[in-house]
């Protein structure tokens, strides 16, 4: 045996291996990571990631935001966070309440009523609610039913100074003053600080042409609520108005402006500054508005007046055809008569354009002279005379 492994030409013979003993380690490597597989525990295994979900807001955390929006002036922020209320709380009255006194603030009486008479709807016999709902009738004109609104809600809370104040508002629009009194003494007893029932005392005194005591009263409320434009607007109404004292009417109007710059206050500027005879500041104050909303028909319709009182007839023209129909019936005989003017003074002459605007002024007014001149001019143009 010794010999054997001396020998330099032998070789030890190799046992021939068959598959699985090749590549048993390889199988089993397989075999164990199918158990570990099987039986790993939870903690290993893999979790696919999933988005951190949105937290969803309450209708606490919109009021907040309605607040903070009401207590800068920001109507229109107040009015979207009550909104979101809405949606998510649909059969609540109360910012519905709320929704329809801001539209009031901003003069958008349709969208006041609607939201106030689906207040009523969802809470029939809520006092608040039938408030907000008369004083929308009463601002249409549906004096019978504001009324009827009103005395229900006064039959369910005797001591609400809104309530009081709004019948003395609806009472001084039908012209019983002396009711309109009584009920603006009692809000103003339940309140003295009402905001509400010092614009409406405010308003009572206007009509009773004491422009003095009702711009004291305004001051008042507006020393409760400094950031409320529309109650600078009706100040500023009062002394053009009631006083023709334009310097302080175009104070009280950049006073509006100031407190919260909207189409609505800068195209009130806009009128003021035209009516106190500077049609230039009044022409860039109204291009301010329109700046902001292109299509705000009461500023297209100044803008037109202003552009025609500097006799830029072709952009006044402009002005009134797309202003006019979007303010409807609340176009005077004076808008009326302008606008035709404008298209018969244009060079060349547009009488098609001008005869239906002439025409509308002659519908509020058959005298309407300025409207008759445009017509005689056409008829003269037609004739060659």
């Amino acid at each position: 045996m010794q010999a054997m492994y001396l020998d330099r030409d032998y070789r030890p013979r190799r046992r021939r291996q068959g598959f699985f003993g090749r590549f048993w380690p390889l199988l089993l490597l397989i075999v164990v990571g199918i158990v570990l597989y099987e039986t790993q525990p939870t903690w290993l295994v893999a979790r696919p990631i999933e988005p951190t979900p949105t937290p969803t807001r309450s209708a606490v955390s919109f009021l907040a935001e309605a607040d903070a929006a009401l207590m800068r002036g920001d109507y229109s922020a107040a009015l979207d966070a009550y909104e979101k209320m809405v949606q998510l709380e649909p059969n609540n009255p109360d910012p519905l309440v709320v929704k329809s006194r801001l539209y009031m603030i901003e003069g958008d009486v349709a969208s006041a009523h609607a939201v106030a008479a689906r207040a009523v709807e969802l809470a029939p016999e809520n006092p608040e609610a039938l408030t907000v709902l008369a004083r929308a009738e009463d601002w249409l004109g549906n004096y019978e039913e504001a009324v009827r609104r009103a005395l229900d809600a006064y039959d369910l809370n005797a001591d609400s100074a809104e309530t009081l104040a709004v019948l003395s508002e609806i009472y001084a629009d039908i012209g019983n003053y002396a009711q309109a009194q009584t009920y603006i003494d009692e809000a103003l007893a339940v309140a003295p600080d009402d905001v509400l029932a010092l614009r409406n005392r405010a308003y009572l005194l206007e009509k009773l042409g004491k422009y003095d005591e009702a711009i004291q009263s305004l001051d008042r409320a507006l020393a409760q609520a400094p950031q409320r434009a529309d109650l600078y607007l009706e100040k500023a109404r009062i002394y053009r108005v009631g006083l023709a004292d334009f310097d302080n009417a175009i104070l009280a109007y950049r006073a509006a402006v100031d407190a919260n710059k909207t189409p609505v206050t800068l195209d009130a500027l806009g009128e003021g500054l035209y009516n106190a005879g500077d049609h230039l500041a009044a022409i860039r104050t109204l291009n301010d508005a329109l700046d902001m909303n292109p299509d705000f028909g009461p500023a297209l319709v100044h803008l037109g007046m202003a552009l025609y009182a500097r006799r830029n007839y072709e952009d006044a023209a402009t002005a009134f055809d797309k202003g006019l129909p979007l303010i409807g019936d609340t176009a005077r005989e004076e808008h009326y008569y302008t606008a035709g003017l404008a298209h018969v003074y244009k060079e060349p002459r547009e009488c098609k354009e001008a005869l239906p605007w002439l025409n509308k002024a002659l519908e509020k007014n058959a005298e309407s002279g300025p409207a008759l001149t445009g017509l005689n001019l056409c008829s003269r143009s037609e004739t060659g005379g």
